[in-house]
Order: C-alpha cells, then structure tokens, then sequence
C-alpha cells in the first residue's frame, strides 16, 4: 500500500491524534517523506495538526464539513469504455465524504462540458482539448485530475473511394486526426463532424467516409467488421483522452477532497480494473465483456503532467492566444 494510504488507515486507529514522529516511526518510513505526505493531506483537507498542552498532534479531519452544500454531485461523461474507474469513485465519494454521484452520460464532450460551464453538472470526464477550449472561452472550470490514454483509432474503409473523414469537433478524435494529416498518414479533403461516435461508425461502415476517428467499443467493432486501422492514437502521442474537470462555482475545499478521492480511486481500480466492470456496464448500457476486453486499450494515468499535456495539444496544431493557459487550466 502506498505511504500516503498508510498514514491515513494508522490514523483512523488513533482518532485522538499522533504525533508526526510516532507515524513515522510506526511505519517504518523517514520523518521527512512523512511530513511531505502529512502536508499534502493537509492540504487536501484530510488531515489537521492541533495541540494538545506541549504536544503537536495530528488526526483525520471530518472531510465531510468541506463538501458541497448539496450531498448530490453530477458527473457527465461521454459514452465510451473508458471509465469503469468511476465504479470506485462513486464508493470513495459516499464513503469518505458522504456525497452521492450521479452519472449522466452523453454522447459527446462539447455537449458534456459545455453543461459544466453553464453549472448544469458539477463534475465532467471529457477530452482535454474541450476543456482547455471551454477555459479559454469562459474561465469557468478547473482540471483537477487525469484519466486514460488510449483506446482510439483511426479506421479506413477501403470500399469506399472518397477522400473524407468523421470525427468528433474539439476532441481527442480531433487530435488524432490532425496527427495523422500532419504525419502523412491519410489523405483526405474534407472532416465530417458527427455529434456522436455511433454515427461516425456508420459513416465508415456504410461508405459514407473513408477515415474514422474511433472510440471504445466502436473501434472493437470497426474491427470485427473488416475495418483497416491504421494507428492509435496514443502512437500518434495523444497522451491523454478524458481528463476530470470541476466546475468553478464548487468551493475550493471540495475540489480538494473530490481531487484526492479521485487519484485514490484509480489507484484502487488499478489493483483489480475488472472487479468494477458490472456497475459501470449497467450506467453506461456496455456490455460488460466488451468493456472488460478493452480495459488493456487504455493507459491509466493517476496526475496530470502539464508539460505532457501541453506537448500533446502543440503536436495536434492546436494553438492558445495565450501559451500559458493550459498550465492555469490544470490545477496540479
């Protein structure tokens, strides 16, 4: 288990509080790596120092007196295979912090995100390329955590003798596809922007397109159905896909504790991704074997590296006014 982990399951043994010397020395580990992670569960609003006549105490903190005033949170995510991870979310969050998470999902991140700004949802798994449009434009959400790579593909049908793609507008099937024009890849003269990844696969299938831009589990059934693929997306360096964002309106201590619950939530579900696969089948109407066949598509990612994410965008030939306004975006 990780330190951080560590400390927080000795403390909930010691409701009174320990002192800083004491956990490292129950752990095992160095004084200084404790009061490293004993500063980032303060700051996360997880743990609080206090006295106690000449002594210095630490104990878990009541997270629960820094969440939303609603106990209900809305998370839009974009239909895909993507995020089983939120399976374990949804427990931390009602565990630890006594908040319910409804899950709303929709067909694509524009509409997803653009729900975010308007404060229609609270939370918001989409492509990262919309979020860092979406802050540009309104200044209106936070990125507070990572999520996959991967799991996308550019597809061709070789029936069909047009010189088009479909993709998705201001998302990751929108960086994929500008790498792959850049890199000489495919060869086309028009995009066709569909609102969803149903009917991008039915453009390819049904010879309305030569290129696809495709998703999990569209891209399992491009597949199967003959459909040449001609990279990932992640061997095109899009390196990240859906990234969680929060809408700015949430208090600045909430966002804390939903960002830590969060990278602790994939960490969980990477110990045993398929343990969490019902749940999410039954939100999202994915078959479970479909969902759990595409899980080694995906790179989990627990944080966000801005300098990675501002790589992948500039690769892309997506450019800012403003260079610096994916790092304010992100909040790391």
């Amino acid at each position: 288990m990780r330190l951080r982990e560590r400390v927080l399951e000795l403390l909930k043994q010691y409701p009174k509080g320990l002192r800083q010397i004491d956990i490292a020395r129950a752990l095992g580990a160095s004084r200084s790596r404790v009061s490293e992670i004993i500063k980032e569960l303060e700051r996360a609003g997880l743990v609080t120092r206090f006295r106690e006549g000449s002594l210095q105490l630490i104990r878990l903190s009541n997270i629960t007196k820094y969440k939303a005033s609603k106990k209900v949170l809305k998370l839009g995510i974009v239909w895909s295979s993507e995020y089983p991870f939120i399976t374990p979310f949804t427990k931390l969050l009602k565990r630890d912090a006594d908040i319910d998470l409804d899950v709303i999902v929709y067909e694509n991140g524009l509409d997803a995100t653009w729900d975010l700004v308007l404060g229609r949802i609270d939370l918001v798994l989409s492509p990262l390329a919309t979020q860092i449009l979406y802050y540009a434009l309104t200044n209106r959400l936070i990125i507070i955590g990572s999520g996959a790579a991967g799991g996308a593909e550019i597809f061709e049908n070789e029936k069909c003798s047009c010189r088009t793609i479909a993709s998705t507008r201001a998302s990751t099937m929108d960086m994929c596809t500008a790498r792959a024009i850049r890199e000489g890849l495919i060869e086309i003269d028009d995009v066709i922007y569909e609102n969803s990844g149903e009917r991008i696969f039915r453009d390819l299938i049904m010879n309305r397109t030569r290129y696809a831009a495709l998703w999990e589990p569209l891209a399992r059934r491009a597949r199967i159905l003959g459909m040449k693929s001609i990279i990932s997306c992640y061997d095109l360096d899009v390196n990240y896909c859906c990234t969680l964002a929060a809408y700015s309106g949430l208090d600045y201590k909430t966002i804390e504790v939903i960002t830590y619950l969060y990278n602790a939530a994939i960490k969980e579900f990477l110990r045993n991704p398929f343990k969490w696969i019902d749940w999410y089948s039954a939100k999202v109407g994915i078959d479970r074997d479909l969902i759990k066949r595409s899980i080694d598509a995906y790179i989990y990612k627990e944080y966000i590296d801005v300098k990675e994410a501002k790589r992948t965008l500039e690769l892309s030939g997506l450019t800012f006014p403003n260079p610096s306004i994916i790092k304010e975006a992100i909040n790391v």
